[in-house]
């Protein structure tokens, strides 16, 4: 019996061994580096937000954000993955991911920041690009399909029927009246539909995304501008601010 129980205690203690040694190289190996797209040129600023998963940002909180009244945004760009297959991208669905990415910013800051189209002074410029993009060959007869994998797995080791919902990566990048960035950030964030495996991809299962960001990033400007905020459900997860 002394044996037996000699065996059990043995037997627990490699296990308790065991499991913390494996805690031990999990916690020791450096996290999967994130894949910049290269559209903002200089990532050295860009930290993790503490508990916002899938957001890097920087913000520079010593610019008097409440001389800006006005916001200027660039036009959309599309950065698409070196790894992709498939390299083609049709200028209609160029044209719709940009647009309503755009139109999501718009529709959020107005009316309190008129969206102009010249830099100047109280003028903040945003500068925006989807980024990560896995361009697929598009059906001749699509219509709202935007021809991209742009997919999440919800069990990533599995195949076949497992559900996806729709993911979207872009970087961000605010300059001042002088041109000089004051902000920037790297997010991805996951759709709330799920897509069947295969399914073609509407932009209204990304629409979501982008009217979060935009919300998101008219919040946190009010918030560095000390005024209340007009931009509804948004977050603090911000782009770029």
């Amino acid at each position: 019996m002394a044996t037996k129980s000699i065996m059990k205690l043995g037997a627990a203690l490699f296990f308790t061994l065991a499991l913390a040694a494996e805690c031990s190289i999990a916690q020791d190996q450096p996290a999967e580096a994130p894949q910049y797209s290269g559209f903002l040129g200089d990532y050295s600023q860009l930290q993790p937000v503490s508990g916002k998963e899938g957001v890097l940002a920087y913000v520079n909180k010593g610019v008097d954000y409440k001389a800006y009244t006005k916001v200027m945004i660039a036009p959309v760009e599309v950065w698409t993955s070196p790894s992709s297959d498939y390299k083609g991208v049709q200028p209609d669905a160029l044209k719709r991911m940009t647009d309503n990415m755009r139109a999501s910013f718009v529709n959020a800051l107005k009316p309190a920041y008129p969206v102009v189209d010249q830099p100047g002074p109280g003028v903040l410029t945003v500068r925006i690009a989807i980024t990560g993009v896995q361009p697929t060959n598009p059906a001749l007869n699509a219509t709202d399909f935007v021809p991209i994998k742009a997919l999440f797995n919800f069990a990533r080791s599995a195949s076949g029927d497992a559900p996806q919902v729709a993911e979207m990566t872009a970087e961000m990048e605010v300059l001042d009246a002088n041109g000089k960035r004051v902000a920037e950030a790297v997010v991805t964030r996951k759709g709330n539909k799920e897509v069947a495996q295969g399914a073609e991809i509407t932009w209204s299962q990304l629409q979501a995304i982008t009217d979060f960001w935009g919300k998101s990033f008219r919040q946190r400007l009010d918030q560095l501008r000390g005024v209340s905020s007009g931009a509804g459900n948004g977050s603090d997860e911000v782009p770029g601010m």
